[in-house]
């Protein structure tokens, strides 16, 4: 990033110079009109709008890239949320399990027990 703000700067700057040292007054024609402008005026002029139509197209492309990411973030949301669940669901059906153990266990005890009273 800071590699392409240098490489920026040092293009106006080039532009900068460039337009400064083409001062003369020149007839531009545009459609019905004429107007006598100098060189300056009309090369810093063409960069901004370049620099315009350049900074346009790049935030067109940087929304497209924060739409999405706002969907996928809102997918990531969803995904958790039934993670979340399904665990919560595994969890319950994990401690089932196990009460089912401990009761068998239990019976098969109180059985051993009653079976040891009885003889």
């Amino acid at each position: 990033m800071q590699l392409y703000l240098v490489g920026a700067l040092i293009f106006a700057l080039l532009v900068a110079v460039f337009a400064v040292q083409n001062t003369l007054m020149v007839t531009i024609s545009f459609l019905l009109w004429e107007f006598n402008i100098s060189l300056v005026l009309v090369i810093l002029g063409a960069a901004s709008l370049g620099a315009l139509c350049v900074f346009l197209v790049g935030m067109f492309k940087n929304f497209g890239y924060w739409r999405k990411q706002r969907e996928l973030e809102g997918k990531n949301k969803l995904q958790g949320e039934k993670i979340k669940e399904l665990e919560d669901k595994l969890n319950q059906e994990a401690m089932v399990e196990v009460e089912k153990k401990t009761n068998n266990e239990n019976k098969t005890e109180e059985e051993a027990v009653q079976a040891t009273n009885t003889v």
